[in-house]
C-alpha cells in the first residue's frame, strides 16, 4: 500500500483553523454552483417491501459530458450529509477536473439534510412512518436509475464515495460490475470496525427515547433529537490526538461545535435520521443477492478498477479492513494519508491530507481514461 505524508508537518498543526473557517462554506450551495436539479424516478419498488409511485432525486452536475458520454463521474455523499461532501475536489484544474469530466453528485434516497424539497424522504413525503424503509441496495439503485434512465449515461468512467458512501461505491461495482470503470472508495468500504455495527441501533434508541419523538408521528421535527443521537458519533470522527491538540480551550470548543452544528450536527430531521440510521447494515455489500452472504465472493466479483484512500489512524474503517479489500478485489489498490484528523481526512478538515488525496484521485483517473482509449484503440 502507498502511503502519502505530509510535506510541512505545519500544515498539519493548521487543520483546525482551517475546519472552523471552512466547514460551514464548503457544505453550503454557493452562488457559483450549478443550480439544483430534480428527477421523478417512476414506480419505485423497495428491497425489503413497499412501493412508491414516484421517487424525487435531487442533484447537481459540474463540467459537461463529452460527445462519447464516456467522461461522467458519480460520486456518493455520507451518512446524513448531502451533495456539497465532494466540493473541495470539484473544480477546473483539481481532481475532480470540471474540464474533463462530467461529475454527478446526487443527494441519497431519504436524504434532506440540506432542503426538504431535495429527496422522497418520509418527512417530505408527507408519508411519515409510512413510508418504507429502505436498505444500502436502494440508494444505489435509485443512483442507478437516475444516471441511466434521466441523464441516459450507459456507462460511468467511475465512482466515489465518502464514508458509508464509500460502502455504496462498491455496492454499485457489484451489483453493476460492469456500469463503470473505476471504483474510488474513501475511508469506507464493505468492512468497518465494530462501532458500525452498533451505531445503527445506538442511534435508534437515542432518538426512540427522546422526548418529542412521538413514535416518529410528529409534525414539528424535534431537531434535538437528530442533534442529541449524531453526537455518539462525533467522538470516532478525528483521532485521540486531534482532540487534545485543537479543542484544549472552552473557545476553542465552541467555535468546533457551532461549526459542526451549522452544517451537520444541528441541520437534521429526526425522522428521516431515524430512516437512515434504520437502513445503517442493511443491504451491504455481504449479503448481495448471489453470493450467499460471502463478502469475500460479492468482493471478487467487482471488475473495476478500485481505489481505496484510507487514513491508517481512523478509528471507523481501520487498515486492516482496507488490506482485506484490497486483497480480495482483482484489481484493486490502497493510500494512505498520514493525517490526525481520522476518518474526516474526507472532509477537508486537513487541507494538506485534502491535496494529497486529489493527487491520489487524479493519478487514478487519468489511468482509467488511458485505459479506456487504448481499449478503443483495439
Amino acid at each position: 500500500m502507498k502511503t502519502l505524508r505530509p510535506v510541512l508537518a505545519a500544515t498539519v498543526l493548521a487543520m483546525a483553523g482551517s475546519l472552523f473557517a471552512l466547514a460551514p462554506a464548503a457544505w453550503a450551495h454557493r452562488p457559483d454552483q450549478p443550480v439544483h436539479q430534480f428527477a421523478d424516478l417512476p414506480e419505485f419498488q423497495f428491497e425489503g417491501g413497499g412501493s412508491l409511485p414516484k421517487l424525487r432525486m435531487s442533484y447537481i452536475t459540474y463540467g459537461k459530458l463529452d460527445a462519447a458520454r464516456s467522461n461522467a463521474i458519480l460520486l456518493q455523499h455520507g451518512f446524513a450529509s448531502n451533495h456539497h461532501g465532494f466540493d473541495h475536489w470539484i473544480g477546473p484544474g483539481q481532481a475532480l477536473d470540471t474540464d474533463k469530466y462530467f461529475i454527478i453528485v446526487p443527494d441519497a434516497l431519504g436524504a434532506t439534510q440540506a432542503n426538504y424539497a431535495h429527496s422522497s424522504s418520509a418527512t417530505s413525503s408527507g408519508l411519515k412512518m409510512k413510508f418504507p424503509f429502505y436498505n444500502g441496495r436502494d440508494m444505489v439503485r435509485a443512483q442507478y436509475r437516475l444516471v441511466t434512465e434521466v441523464l441516459g449515461i450507459r456507462q460511468l468512467l467511475a465512482i466515489g464515495g465518502i464514508s458509508s458512501g464509500a460502502d455504496h461505491s462498491l455496492q454499485f461495482a457489484i451489483s453493476y460490475p460492469d456500469f463503470m470503470d473505476g471504483v474510488i472508495p474513501i475511508v469506507g468500504g464493505a468492512l468497518w470496525g465494530s462501532q458500525g455495527f452498533f451505531f445503527g441501533p445506538q442511534l435508534i434508541a437515542a432518538i426512540e427515547s427522546c422526548d418529542g419523538w412521538r413514535r416518529g408521528e410528529y409534525d414539528t421535527n424535534p431537531a434535538n433529537c437528530a442533534t442529541n443521537a449524531l453526537s455518539a458519533l462525533v467522538p470516532y470522527f478525528y483521532t485521540r490526538d486531534w482532540w487534545d491538540r485543537n479543542i484544549d480551550s472552552p473557545e476553542a470548543y465552541t467555535r468546533w461545535r457551532t461549526s459542526l452544528g451549522s452544517w451537520y450536527l444541528d441541520v437534521q430531521d429526526a425522522r428521516d435520521l431515524y430512516y437512515r440510521a434504520m437502513a445503517w447494515g442493511r443491504g451491504w455489500v455481504g449479503d448481495s443477492p448471489g453470493f450467499n452472504g460471502d463478502v469475500n465472493a460479492a468482493l471478487r466479483s467487482i471488475r473495476a478498477k478500485t481505489l481505496f484512500i484510507y487514513s491508517p489512524v481512523d478509528q471507523l474503517h481501520m487498515p486492516h479492513h482496507v488490506e482485506t479489500q484490497v486483497k480480495a478485489i482483482p484489481r484493486a489498490r490502497a493510500v494512505a494519508v498520514e493525517s490526525i484528523a481520522g476518518h474526516l481526512i474526507c472532509c477537508n478538515a486537513d487541507p494538506s491530507a485534502t491535496h494529497r488525496m486529489g493527487q491520489a484521485m487524479t493519478e487514478f483517473l487519468s489511468g482509467l481514461g488511458s485505459t479506456r482509449s487504448s481499449a478503443k484503440g483495439q
